[in-house]
């Protein structure tokens, strides 16, 4: 049974930057329905090296409609963010933690701070309906997305070797919302 979850937002926009006008205007659009699903796959399975069935997908979509979060200039999807809220035991109950499943973003829109802006959507979402701590897993060898969670306050909780399909290493992440440091960055 999937956690109550956040309701879902209006798009949001970001303006270009007054610096560079020639920037394009950036959209935020909630997960709408299956008509999505096309373009998440599009945008996934080009950017990440792990093969996902359509089950992944929905399993993620059906349960969690509103943390995923697609980007689009103009009509083009150009990144998505897909995340998913789980209850883990503790020793002292359960404790509510958030899960980024997939980041993608197209290759020719990286580094203008698209990324980050999902990203701290999904974040954001996750900690207004309680959870303690949002984790992912990392290829070792993405250094450009190790900068982009470290950049965020996510530390690295374990190296796992040979974790992808490709025989690739992983790092699992963690960011903590457990102190006014995180609190007030985010």
């Amino acid at each position: 049974m999937p956690l109550a979850t956040a309701a879902p937002r209006e798009a949001t926009r970001t303006a270009p930057a007054p610096s560079d006008t020639a920037a394009p205007t950036v959209t935020f659009v909630d997960y709408r329905g299956e008509e999505d699903i096309p373009l998440l796959m599009g945008l996934v399975d080009k950017d990440l090296s792990e093969p996902y069935s359509i089950f992944t997908y929905r399993y993620f979509l059906h349960n969690w409609p509103n943390l995923c979060v697609f980007a689009y200039i103009g009509d083009d999807p150009v990144g998505v963010v897909v995340c998913k809220i789980d209850e883990e035991p503790d020793g002292s109950g359960a404790t509510t933690r958030g899960y980024i499943g997939m980041l993608a973003v197209d290759t020719s829109r990286r580094r203008h701070g698209i990324g980050s802006k999902l990203l701290l959507t999904a974040i954001g979402r996750m900690r207004d309906v309680g959870c303690a701590s949002v984790g992912l897993e990392m290829e070792v060898s993405n250094v450009g997305a190790a900068r982009l969670y470290e950049r965020l306050g996510f530390v690295r909780e374990e190296l796992m070797v040979r974790y992808y399909l490709n025989w690739g290493d992983a790092y699992r992440l963690r960011l903590w919302f457990d102190n006014e440091e995180t609190a007030t960055a985010l």
